[in-house]
């Protein structure tokens, strides 16, 4: 297990974890990402997500942070079992932790993630905040579990799949959560920008000027900086996301499933990154969809 110093951590999540975080990535993913489930290479994700959140680069859960604590928060109460169904580090663990924590309310979290390495920030995190976590390397379209879940929650994990993984992995959330239990999740909506075809140019040239931003944001320099630059050409440089579609499409996506959503939020962000940024998983600029889906 990943230690943390307690004497840094609190809930929810301190940056000093993260800073730590940030440290422990670059080893711990090229140590354990080849091992992830299908053979997928996820080290340039999460050798430097960490960092990335420290920059205020990476798309996490604290964008949409007046949604996931009053999403989560309003049905704590009564829904102890909760599945975060993926991550990149422990930011949704962190998020769910002080939700249920602000409620009073009990926490039985389960973490399931392709890769070893998130899951082991996610169990390092759960034990400095007192929070017992049970992790699975697993993929999420195809888990299966004893019993049924309370919630499910996720952040922007729909845009990694095509568009049949995605009714695969919402079905398999149906199949997942007890009758009126609720999926939790944000999505970005599609640009129209993002269904043109990139040049490899392009593709470099992104790369590139993502490192160079985040050695700006930074401030590092020597050998320090030039690693940095490194790894955030690597993270830029991979696969873009899947476009959702627009609101009526992720509705569909749900409702075929046999959810109701009782909350389906379009908000504009901003960001550094601009609306038609194509490096997915950063802090993009764009219309995003906030969700909760419940199981009929």
């Amino acid at each position: 297990m990943v230690t943390f110093s307690p004497e840094q951590a609190s809930v929810p999540l301190a940056s000093a974890v993260l800073e730590q975080a940030a440290a422990l990535a670059p080893a711990l993913a090229a140590q354990l990402c080849a091992s992830a489930i299908g053979g997928a290479d996820c080290a340039a994700l999460h050798g430097i997500w960490p960092r990335l959140r420290l920059l205020q680069l990476a798309a996490d859960p604290d964008r949409h942070g007046a949604f996931y604590p009053l999403a989560l928060g309003a049905c704590a109460a009564a829904a102890p079992r909760v599945l975060i169904s993926g991550c990149a580090d422990f930011g949704m663990l962190a998020t769910t932790i002080a939700a249920y924590r602000a409620h009073a309310a009990p926490l039985a979290a389960t973490v399931i993630d392709l890769c070893p390495t998130p899951l082991l920030l996610c169990a390092g995190y759960g034990a400095i905040a007192g929070q017992p976590v049970r992790t699975a390397q697993a993929d999420a379209r195809l888990f299966t579990d004893a019993q049924p879940f309370d919630v499910i929650c996720v952040h922007s994990l729909l845009t990694y799949y095509p568009l049949a993984g995605r009714r695969q992995l919402v079905r398999n959330w149906a199949r997942l959560l007890r009758r009126g239990g609720e999926v939790v999740t944000v999505t970005r909506l599609q640009s129209p920008a993002e269904s043109s075809v990139e040049s490899a140019a392009e593709r470099s040239e992104r790369a590139l000027n993502f490192g160079e931003l985040a050695i700006a944001r930074s401030h590092l320099s020597g050998r320090a900086g030039a690693e940095l630059r490194a790894r955030a050409q690597r993270f830029a440089a991979g696969p873009r996301g899947h476009p959702v579609g627009n609101e009526v499409e992720v509705r569909g996506l749900f409702e075929d499933a046999g959810f109701v959503l009782t909350r389906f939020d379009v908000r504009q962000l901003g960001d550094a990154r601009g609306a038609h940024d194509r490096i997915n998983g950063t802090a993009r600029g764009g219309v995003y969809a906030e969700i909760v889906a419940v199981r009929q």
